[in-house]
């Protein structure tokens, strides 16, 4: 999952020696990889502690139990906003210090939310522990794109966003086995054992990996090399669709428009430069993933994306209210168990999302000569009826009151192909503007945890009040129907509206 294939030595000889693509050895690539999935796993995982114990939080608080689930939209909320804060100080502090400041702010809103005393004071802790580890969901991605070559990029982000989505299947079985025995409480000792474990891991294996290129743009060397204007790029640019002659500098900057010859390129790791010395500058860094806004080639397909998501957390919200209950009659430890089926779905649908999605590029590079990030979008439109069926599965499961088999094989289809589109879709917004990676990448996280925010308020007493059937087959025709209209207009005419609307892109492609 996480190697390199034996086809590439994982180095790129158009970039100086001291890049990280060329610094850093495999098995390094491979070790920061790993870490840096485990801090996406961990935030998410983090989100779904508490998935089982909705009884004893909200015995605790005095509060009803179907107001507990309220809790996990407001992390979500936190961790979808975190990103426009952690963000610009990756672009200028650099990804590790970010990474250090971000896991060491995690740890003690762990504690508030272990030791909170009211529903009030749990939520709030809740929304900041979200928000102080929203850099874990944007900047990885970011050093994943800084290490790798694009050629396995996409399975790299697979095997990064596939621990993001098994987290929260993980969790529930961790929590189903505590909470038979020991106080809600040990759940987030747990995540503060694994928050103390995540920041030593960044503090002593994880490098530098933001370039400063101190060629593309004279003058500028350790500054912010991105013009703030949205308008279209100069002839010739390019960030990924195959211009020979281009050459990435720092990741959020522009490519150097000289031909890539030996001895020409300079450039370093390490901070660009401090935010409070350039405070005007920073602000527009800070403003800047804002823009990423306007551009419907990142803004749909997040939208989208984000309302997938959202049913994938509706089924987690809605199963363990209606498992304890006739003709399932789970016990928590039970319940806690079920979750490890999606889990198994999310694992395997990484082939797909990334594997595939990579081989599926090279492909129609082969055949057209010329690579276009929505090359990668035909890989969707297999998983579509696949994810119709599975909501189908859950739902008359759920309405019927079918075996219980039969919910822990929708959810695991579901999963499935939420993991594979996750990989999909992810790696297509970051590829349409990759100098501006951690920008579309915050649009991306941003979309997914706001829909995961509101679903938390209805999802379950849509089912009540209408019926769990008609629930799930309007989810699934949404994802399908709507995904497939979607990628096809992206793949007719994805490279024109990136065109028209000034992002970067090779006007020869």
């Amino acid at each position: 999952m996480f190697g390199l294939p034996p086809s590439t030595d994982g180095r790129d000889t158009s970039l100086p020696p001291n890049h990280p693509i060329n610094q850093l050895s495999p098995f390094r690539k491979t070790l920061i990889l790993c870490i840096l999935s485990f801090c996406g796993f961990l935030a998410n995982y983090s989100i779904a502690a508490i998935q089982v114990a909705f009884p004893q939080l909200g015995g605790a608080f005095g509060v009803s139990p179907a107001l507990i689930p309220d809790s996990i939209g407001y992390n979500l909320l936190g961790l979808g906003i975190g990103p426009f804060i952690f963000n610009p100080l990756s672009k200028t502090l650099g990804r590790r210090l970010t990474y250090l400041i971000g896991a060491g702010l995690f740890i003690p809103f762990v504690i508030f939310m272990a030791l909170a005393k009211t529903y009030t004071t749990f939520c709030v802790a809740r929304a900041l522990a979200g928000l102080v580890s929203g850099w874990s969901q944007t900047v990885p991605p970011s050093t994943i794109a800084d290490i790798f070559v694009k050629e396995v990029r996409g399975s790299k982000m697979s095997a990064y966003a596939v621990m993001v989505i098994i987290a929260p299947s993980v969790a529930p079985l961790i929590c189903g086995l505590v909470i038979h025995r020991y106080s809600y409480r040990v759940c987030f000792w747990i995540v503060l054992a694994l928050a103390a474990l995540q920041f030593l891991l960044l503090f002593f294996f994880v490098p530098e990996t933001l370039w400063i290129d101190e060629t593309s743009v004279p003058g500028l060397v350790g500054s912010y090399q991105e013009g703030f204007t949205e308008s279209k790029p100069e002839k010739g640019v390019e960030m990924l669709e195959n211009a020979p002659g281009a050459t990435p500098g720092h990741l959020e900057g522009g490519a150097s428009m000289a031909p890539a010859k030996s001895g020409e390129i300079r450039g370093h790791v390490g901070m660009a430069w401090k935010p409070w010395e350039r405070p005007g500058e920073f602000l527009r860094v800070f403003l800047s993933p804002f823009l990423m806004f306007q551009y419907l080639p990142i803004l749909l397909p997040s939208i989208y994306y984000g309302t997938v998501f959202c049913w994938s957390v509706g089924i987690t919200i809605v199963w363990p209210q209606l498992a304890p209950k006739a003709p399932y009659n789970f016990s928590t430890i039970a319940i806690g168990c079920s979750y490890a089926a999606f889990g198994i779905g999310g694992v395997l649908g990484k082939w797909s999302g990334g594997i595939i999605g990579d081989k599926t590029v090279a492909y129609f590079v082969k055949q057209k000569g010329y690579r276009h990030p929505e090359f990668r979008l035909w890989a969707v439109f297999p998983l579509l009826p696949l994810m119709f069926a599975a909501a189908a599965i859950c739902g008359v499961g759920f309405e019927k009151k079918l075996h219980w088999i039969s919910i822990l094989i929708g959810g695991a289809l579901f999963f499935f192909t939420l993991s594979a589109l996750t990989g999909l879709l992810q790696t297509y917004v970051l590829e349409v503007y990759l100098p501006r990676s951690q920008d579309t990448q915050a649009v991306f996280i941003f979309w997914k945890c706001i829909w995961g925010f509101v679903i938390a308020y209805f999802v379950y007493s849509w089912g009540l009040n209408s019926s769990f059937l008609t629930e799930y087959l309007v989810q699934g025709a949404l994802a399908a129907g709507v995904g497939a209209i979607l990628c096809a207009g992206l793949i007719l005419k994805g490279h024109a509206l990136r065109k028209w609307q000034g992002m970067p892109i090779s006007d020869s492609a």
